[in-house]
């Protein structure tokens, strides 16, 4: 016998997925939660308003998402997914490696600061495979700009030591706004990032130079 679709909460009975559709039907969950996020803000996300809007049983997300913070975590990852292209179309007109550097770290500023929730939840919430997955993907992108600066005798020293320090400089930039009220940030935010980018690699360049 057939087991009935489930019913959504808009009163729709959603078709039960076949064999084989389970990464369809993780799309649709992040889907759902991401736009209870963008409408009524991270208290809206919970496993069972995403359930009901998709129109499946609680226990068929747990099968894809161990916990809320999973799926959290999902959906900022889909955002921050698009921060290695940001981050490579900034820094596509730069005349050099240093200037490449310099562009990279601007974006992640203005990324940060243009997606302010999820990138408190990624970066300052509890770790999960996600967090580590978008901090390697970070690091990664910005060790190859540090090396590319190294090679090109532009910068001295250890590149995963520069290249820590770099990411401090520019994860502390976006915290410091992100923990005040947006009424006390910069007027300029585009100034703020590319002056914090400045800052970051001169002090990496003149990293050699410290006692």
């Amino acid at each position: 016998m057939t087991e009935p679709d489930a019913p959504s909460a808009t009163g729709v009975r959603r078709r039960r997925a076949k064999r084989g559709e389970g990464a369809r039907l993780r799309e649709e969950l992040l889907a759902a939660a991401r736009q209870l996020l963008d409408e009524r803000g991270e208290s809206a996300v919970t496993v069972r308003a995403v359930a009901q809007r998709v129109g499946v049983s609680t226990p068929a997300v747990y099968l894809h998402f161990a916990s809320r913070t999973e799926l959290l975590h999902g959906v900022c990852r889909g955002v921050w997914d698009r921060l290695d292209a940001y981050m490579a179309e900034a820094a596509a007109a730069a005349e050099d490696p240093f200037e490449e550097l310099r562009r990279r770290c601007a974006a992640y500023i203005r990324f940060g600061l243009d997606h302010p929730l999820h990138y408190g939840l990624v970066a300052a919430g509890p770790a999960t495979e996600a967090t580590a997955q978008v901090a390697d993907a970070c690091f990664r992108e910005l060790h190859g700009a540090v090396r590319r600066c190294l090679d090109a005798s532009l910068l001295e020293g250890d590149g995963i030591a520069l290249t820590r320090a770099v990411c401090a400089c520019l994860h502390g930039a976006v915290s410091l706004l992100l923990l005040q009220s947006p009424a006390v940030w910069p007027r300029d935010l585009e100034r703020y990032a590319e002056d914090v980018a400045a800052v970051a690699c001169a002090g990496a360049r003149h990293h050699a130079d410290l006692p």
